[in-house]
């Protein structure tokens, strides 16, 4: 994570069957992997881990002529007052759209594209839960930023090319 290089990555079954490589190339929705970096953007406006926000049923207004949007907990369950932390441990969707709505997505899309994790981004609450798509190595890259302190990397997939006597290109 401190240098951006890396060490292995598998994208994809067989290089003769097909080029695509699905960690540099295909876009999918990262879910709850990208729940961090809304703790982080909650982090960076005045919450702290043990700030108490409501695990309960949500509903928002989603436009004209459209349904109210109502986002779930996975097993439907609610834990009623809880912090920050735990939140975040038990990856609770009510509680990471209600801390947005405190906020703003703004933010949260802010800190997303500051990571690298995207470029442009639907303004939707439904991102906040990772429905906006992105590729496995931004999202990783992005990981590995954390890990780095919060400093910027580049992910470095190529460091040399040697020939077949082992001699640098």
């Amino acid at each position: 994570p401190h240098t951006g290089r890396v060490l292995a990555m598998s994208g994809g079954y067989t290089y003769g069957g097909t080029e695509f490589n699905r960690v540099t190339q295909a876009k999918r929705q990262p879910g709850s992997a990208f729940k961090p970096f809304v703790y982080l953007t909650a982090l960076e406006n005045g919450f702290t881990p043990t700030t108490i926000v409501e695990d309960g049923p949500v509903e928002m207004e989603q436009g004209e002529n459209l349904p109210i949007w109502k986002p779930q907990n996975y097993e439907g369950e609610y834990l009623g007052p809880a912090t920050l932390r735990v939140g975040l441990e038990k990856s609770r969707n009510t509680m990471t759209v209600r801390m947005t709505q405190v906020f703003g997505i703004e933010k949260v899309i802010e800190v997303g594209k500051r990571f690298g994790i995207y470029e442009e981004v639907p303004r939707n609450f439904s991102m906040v839960l990772g429905a906006a798509e992105t590729s496995l190595l931004r999202l990783t890259n992005a990981y590995g930023m954390i890990a780095n302190g919060g400093q910027k990397i580049v992910p470095a997939i190529i460091e040399r090319i040697d020939d077949r006597n082992g001699n640098t290109v």
